[in-house]
C-alpha cells in the first residue's frame, strides 16, 4: 500500500502513540514531516530503508532513546529537524557524514559529545545549524569556519568551553549567531568582535553568560550597521568604559550589557540609535 507516497505531512496535530513501523517500508518517501505532535516511544531503524527521503521532521514531540545509526542511509537528506524531543546518548556523527545535508536541528534533546574537529569538510552544504540547548563540551572547532554557506549557526545553552575563535569572521553569510549560555573565552581585547565585522549580514548576535572577561573594542563599531538588530553579551565579565563606535550600530533594536562591570558614563553618541526599543 501506498507504494508510490513521496510526501506525507502530519504536523500541528494532536497524533499520539508510536509511529507506525508500516511508514518505513514507503520506500518512495521523500518527505516525512509528523512535528509538533505528541508521538511517544523510539525513532526505529528501520527510517535508514527511507533512502529517498530528503526531508525529516519530527522537532516538538516526546520521542526519546537514541538517535539510530542508520540515518546515515538517508543519503538523499536536505533536511532533519528532531528538536525538542527527548533524544538522549551521544550526539549521532551518522547525521555529520551525509554531505549533502543543509539544515540540522537537534535543540533541546539531551544528546552529548565534543563537536567533530573536521566538521567543516564534513558538513560543506551546511547553512543551518542548530544545536543549542544540549550537552556538548569541549570547543567550537576552527573548521566550522570551512562551513561557508552558514548563514544560522546555534551552540547556546552547552558546556563549550575555550576560546570563541577569530575564524568565526570567515562565515561571511552569517545571520545569526548564538553562543550564550556556555564557558566560551576570549582574549583580554575580545579580538573576536573584530572579526565578525565581515559578516555584513549579521543580523542576531548573543554572547550572554559566557566567560569573555575583556573590554569591548573600539571595532565594535564595525559589526554590520546596516543588519544588527540584537546584541546581547550579559553576563559576561565585561570591564571598561562603553566604546564610542556602538554608536555606529543604527540598525539595533536590542542591546543587554546587563550584569557587567562597565565604568564611566553612557556615550551620548547612543542616541544615534534611533531604532533602539531595549537597553
Amino acid at each position: 500500500m501506498l507504494g508510490k507516497l513521496v510526501g506525507l505531512g502530519l504536523e500541528e496535530n494532536n497524533i499520539t502513540g508510536c509511529i507506525s513501523i508500516t511508514i518505513f517500508n514507503i520506500s518512495s518517501l521523500q518527505v516525512l514531516s509528523p512535528g509538533r505532535n505528541s508521538l511517544i516511544g523510539y525513532l526505529p531503524g528501520e527510517v535508514g530503508n527511507l533512502t529517498k527521503l530528503q526531508n525529516l521532521q519530527l522537532e516538538e514531540n516526546m520521542l526519546t532513546g537514541e538517535i539510530p545509526k542508520d540515518v546515515s542511509n538517508l543519503i538523499e537528506l536536505v533536511k532533519i529537524h528532531l528538536s525538542f524531543n527527548k533524544f538522549i546518548g551521544s550526539l549521532p556523527m551518522e547525521i555529520f557524514n551525509i554531505s549533502g545535508v543543509r539544515d540540522i536541528a537537534l535543540v533541546g534533546n539531551n544528546l552529548s559529545r565534543t563537536l567533530p574537529l573536521n566538521i567543516g569538510s564534513m558538513l560543506p552544504d551546511i547553512e543551518e545549524l542548530y544545536l543549542g540547548n544540549m550537552n556538548l563540551f569541549g570547543s567550537i572547532p576552527h573548521s566550522l569556519s570551512n562551513c561557508s554557506k552558514l548563514t544560522n549557526l546555534d551552540l547556546s545553552g552547552n558546556k563549550l568551553t575555550s576560546l570563541i575563535p577569530n575564524s568565526l569572521g570567515y562565515l561571511t553569510h552569517l545571520k545569526y549567531l548564538l553562543l550564550g549560555r556556555n564557558y566560551l573565552m576570549s582574549d583580554t581585547t575580545l579580538s573576536f568582535l573584530n572579526s565578525l565585522s565581515n559578516c555584513r549580514d549579521l543580523e542576531l548576535l548573543d554572547l550572554s553568560s559566557n566567560h569573555l572577561n575583556g573590554m569591548l573594542p573600539v571595532s565594535l563599531g564595525n559589526l554590520s550597521s546596516t543588519s544588527l538588530a540584537l546584541f546581547e553579551a550579559a553576563d559576561c565579565k565585561i570591564k571598561g568604559e562603553f566604546p564610542k563606535g556602538i554608536g555606529n550600530l543604527s540598525s539595533l533594536i536590542d542591546l543587554d550589557l546587563s550584569g557587567n562591570g562597565l565604568i564611566g558614563s553612557i556615550p551620548s553618541i547612543i542616541s544615534n540609535l534611533r531604532f533602539l526599543q531595549s537597553f
